[in-house]
């Protein structure tokens, strides 16, 4: 094992130098000051003459700490080497993937990424955009399996009224043939008529895909219903509504771009996205003559007929 030369100031941090230079053999040392070498230096790779030591290069990680490595320089042909940090990197490595398995419980628990950048302000700094890259990638990176005999189901529910009596429709849909599963009108439409509908027209002993919209009380009734062997979707219209609300009516190319981005999650929008990156630039020339900008923009997005059937959408 590594030979770790203590000083008071050092003295507790024994355990944990023990164990990141665990896989070291007794060839090396961590000296008083600090650095991490070889005891004899090793051989010149250009010369083979031998080595002596000469100081060490800090690596430092903000917020996380610094390591001194060892550098060797050759007395014969005067090249330089450093001693391998590779332990460094692992080390940093496995802090940060211990970070993404902690955003991923987080937001299984529905934390938002702002929630949890102000968590992480107490651990190790990180910004809610780089929380948001690092979780996506590590979802991309997921091996999902694919599930056979799945059941997809839409449900929904409307309002009608019976004379002056309010009346509660309740919808079961086929996703894969399109047809109606079941249409009942209740008196109400509480968790209980709900959760007795479902569990009289689906089959809860299979599994089964449901898409609903945002009513909060779905959640917890489909758990109740269908237990381990449901996957709860929400609509991708009201998904995209949902972004689109985040919008100003009003937006810049900019931030049209960004809407667009977001929307590229539930449906291919890469056309418009195309067009947005473009004139983008375009933007900058006009963006201080709000006159001018607002003329500009209306004229630029009405040139797309793609964008301009889904403004016309989401205005109605």
């Amino acid at each position: 094992m590594v030979i770790i030369n203590l000083t008071l100031n050092n003295l507790s941090e024994l355990p944990a130098l023990s164990y990141l230079f665990d896989s070291y053999s007794n060839d090396y040392e961590y000296t008083t000051r600090g650095i991490f070498r070889r005891k004899i230096p090793p051989a010149c790779t250009i010369c083979s003459a031998p080595m002596v030591h000469n100081g060490y290069n800090l690596y430092i990680k903000k917020g996380l700490g610094k390591i001194s490595i060892g550098r060797y320089k050759c007395q014969n042909c005067g090249s330089t080497d450093e001693e391998d940090h590779s332990f460094w990197e692992g080390l940093k490595t496995l802090l940060f993937d211990s970070f993404n398995n902690f955003f991923q419980v987080l937001r299984y628990h529905k934390v938002s990424y702002d929630g949890i950048s102000d968590i992480m302000s107490f651990i190790f700094p990180r910004s809610r955009s780089t929380i948001f890259r690092t979780f996506n990638k590590e979802m991309e990176q997921e091996n999902v399996p694919i599930l056979e005999n799945v059941h997809m189901v839409h449900y929904d529910e409307q309002h009608p009224k019976e004379g002056r009596c309010q009346k509660y429709r309740l919808t079961l849909l086929d996703a894969k043939t399109q047809r109606t599963i079941a249409d009942e009108l209740f008196e109400d439409k509480s968790s209980e008529t709900i959760k007795t509908f479902l569990r009289k027209n689906l089959d809860t002993s299979e599994p089964v895909f449901i898409v609903t919209d945002f009513d909060k009380r779905y959640p917890d009734i489909l758990k109740e219903v269908f237990g381990d062997k449901l996957v709860h979707q929400y609509c991708l219209m009201h998904l995209n509504k949902l972004i689109v609300s985040d919008f100003p009516k009003k937006t810049t190319i900019e931030q049209e771009l960004l809407k667009y981005r977001l929307l590229n999650i539930f449906y291919n929008r890469e056309n418009e996205i195309k067009f947005l990156e473009k004139i983008l630039s375009e933007e900058l020339n006009v963006i201080m003559n709000e006159e001018k900008h607002q003329e500009w923009s209306i004229k630029t997005l009405f040139q797309n007929p793609v964008i301009f059937a889904f403004l016309i959408e989401n205005l109605n």
